[in-house]
């Protein structure tokens, strides 16, 4: 454990070393607030990961650390075989801004096993947060998309204008538009109409 708490001093000096006052001027000019961000670059952290082994070890220590750039990296050395659920959920649950929410569904979440049951779990929370990343996740999984899965995403209380009514709005579109089969489902629900009456007009145009 000496070794590896060692490790991630290195790797966090390194980090400290990248920081970046002009992103960091650019987070909070669009609103994006962390407790602890340094600015780094998301392609200094990409460098930074691949001088480094994988390690579940490891990428807890910067789960547990919860800054910006620490919660990336530590998706970046995660090993997805080595996350249990329970684990995996308590980190998500403490991430607050979409650019984590998309960063950690990009490099970690679409690489675990099981997305569908995944998804279908986390759809079915009643924590906004997993709900988003359900829906981050069904978007590099469109194919998982079924009757029970449009389900679940309509009984969620979305809160209009918020990110996860954005993010849903996007990954309906695209679902919609790019299979058929999907559209044939979304047509024949009465109850997506209402609920997302213009998005339902938009992928309709397409056809």
């Amino acid at each position: 454990m000496d070794e590896i708490r060692q490790q991630f001093t290195q790797i966090n000096k390194r980090i400290f070393n990248q920081r970046d006052g002009e992103i960091f001027r650019i987070q909070k000019e669009y609103g994006t607030t962390y407790k602890k961000s340094m600015g780094v670059a998301i392609i200094s952290l990409e460098n930074i990961a691949k001088d480094c082994t994988p390690s579940h070890e490891l990428a807890k220590l910067f789960w547990e650390f919860n800054g910006r750039e620490q919660t990336i990296m530590a998706a970046m050395l995660e090993e997805p075989e080595m996350l249990t659920v329970s684990e995996l959920e308590k980190y998500l649950v403490q991430t607050s801004t979409p650019e984590l929410w998309e960063q950690i569904t990009k490099i970690l979440l679409r690489k675990l096993p099981n997305p569908a049951v995944l998804i279908t779990n986390w759809l079915e929370s009643k924590n906004e947060i997993l709900n988003t990343y359900a829906m981050l996740t069904l978007g590099y999984f469109p194919n998982l998309f079924s009757a029970e899965i449009l389900d679940n995403i309509l009984a969620i209380p979305i809160k209009k204008d918020s990110y996860l009514h954005k993010c849903t709005n996007r990954i309906l579109l695209k679902i919609g538009v790019g299979n058929a089969a999907a559209f044939e489902l979304l047509k024949t629900n009465q109850p997506f109409q209402k609920k997302f009456a213009d998005l339902y007009k938009e992928i309709a145009d397409f056809y």
